[in-house]
């Protein structure tokens, strides 16, 4: 029985992301994730002697854990929070089964997985997205496939948001951008078919960012893209990308004064529009400062107790439109600081592990490739939440909390496991394609460094 319950808890992070369609959608199975997940914890409890793998994270997580119970206490409509608890436990539960899963194994099917799910997101976006113009043509293919003919299950109206879209695609598109460049040799050399598949991925999910035609969207994935490009140069070309990415910046802002409001930020609510909702959701922060609304709260809420005068009522605001605001709005200040405790964790994490790589002259080895992809990832997801957000707990913030679990799994891999990074002039060139790359160096082939 002990051995069946740890092969459970090792395959957890798998076993979550099956389930995870049935989660989604029907409203009475979010119940049984509330459920689901604390069962998963005790077996945890009882077989290894602890709920959760240590990990930087685990006191900001415990924070955020307590804040929504805490939350859920004054909301004003339970069964409009119980979808964001329940994908809020989903992502969390996700994330320590990442970190469970590659210190017993490798995190390297984790990565495989992100990818193919991202690439799956990006496809249903692709189908379920309305298109504005100049980009309208790719409506035909909703059409012409005749999938989802009654509207994407679980969205407003049966249409995929852009701008969340846009938010989503900026946690895969940076991810993949550095796994094409930094395995480019790995699986050229072994593995053609799926690097040529990896290029094809990046390709679709980097232009239906800018198909979206979210001005934050593009932004972030264009910062984050830089960043991941910084990784495989040397300074002085890391120069040059700051000195281009400074020049953009200056010239957007210069050509903004003869911009409309909406045109800057390119959706209906426009830049006057996210104001005044900040404003409110400033306002409620100041009347609710412990508990925030419950989550969920603030797009009901929002409408009667703090209204909006320059945004129709016919516009259902699903979150605040900015990530941090958000939080506060659906857990108070105490989440808000756990969840911005999350992102300076990871930032942490991601240049410790960056500085220790290029100590040890490893930048030719996958997990290189894998802290550029995660930087960038994390960097976009950032960015994009200062004029937009996807909301903590909304069915697609599961892959954050991937991204926080190969971040953590990553850098306990790199700095603390022991594994030895070779960095004479032979090193090993290791597919992540392998099972256990970083625990089997020795079956690698061994080229010579080209200096």
């Amino acid at each position: 029985m002990r051995g069946i319950v740890k092969k459970l808890l090792y395959w957890e992070w798998a076993l979550l992301l099956i389930l995870l369609p049935i989660f989604l959608f029907p409203q009475g199975i979010h119940g049984a994730i509330i459920f689901l997940i604390p069962v998963l914890w005790a077996l945890r409890k009882l077989s290894m002697g602890y709920v959760f793998p240590p990990t930087p994270y685990n006191l900001a997580v415990i924070i955020l854990i307590f804040t929504m119970g805490l939350s859920s206490l004054v909301t004003f409509d339970l069964a409009l929070s119980i979808p964001r608890i329940s994908m809020l436990l989903v992502g969390i539960a996700l994330m320590f089964a990442t970190v469970h899963h590659s210190r017993e194994s490798s995190v390297w099917p984790v990565v495989a997985t992100y990818m193919f799910i991202g690439l799956m997101l990006t496809l249903i976006g692709l189908i379920g997205t309305q298109w504005p113009a100049p980009f309208d043509a790719l409506n035909h293919i909703r059409r012409v496939t005749g999938i989802f003919p009654q509207g994407m299950p679980g969205t407003s109206e049966g249409i995929v948001n852009a701008n969340e879209l846009a938010g989503v695609l900026c946690w895969i598109a940076p991810f993949m951008l550095a796994c094409v460049v930094g395995f480019r040799k790995q699986l050229w050399q072994g593995h053609a078919f799926v690097y040529v598949a990896l290029i094809i991925s990046t390709t679709i999910c980097s232009m239906l960012i800018i198909a979206t035609s979210s001005r934050g969207g593009i932004f972030a994935f264009g910062v984050s893209a830089m960043l991941v490009v910084a990784f495989f140069v040397n300074g002085r070309w890391r120069l040059v990308l700051a000195i281009g990415l400074l020049v953009t910046i200056l010239v957007l802002f210069s050509n903004s004064n003869g911009l409309s409001v909406k045109d800057i930020v390119g959706d209906d609510l426009g830049l006057d529009g996210r104001i005044e909702i900040w404003s409110r959701a400033l306002l409620a922060l100041q009347d609710h400062p412990l508990t925030g609304l419950g989550m969920n709260g603030f797009r009901r809420i929002v409408r009667v107790l703090y209204p909006l005068f320059g945004i129709s009522n016919e516009i259902d605001l699903g979150h605040a439109h900015n990530h941090l605001l958000q939080v506060a709005m659906d857990l108070g200040v105490p989440g808000l600081i756990s969840y911005l405790s999350l992102w300076i964790i990871s930032a942490g994490l991601l240049w410790a592990t960056y500085r220790n790589l290029a100590r040890r002259k490893a930048q030719q080895h996958p997990y290189y490739a894998l802290v550029a992809g995660l930087s960038g990832a994390v960097c976009a997801g950032w960015l994009f939440g200062v004029f937009d957000a996807v909301a903590l707990g909304s069915r697609p913030s599961f892959m954050w909390w991937l991204l926080l679990g190969m971040t953590a799994s990553t850098h306990y891999t790199v700095v603390f496991s022991g594994i030895h990074l070779r960095n004479h002039r032979h090193y090993k060139v290791i597919s992540p394609t392998d099972p256990d790359p970083e625990l089997e160096p020795s079956q690698s082939i061994t080229i010579a460094h080209q200096s």
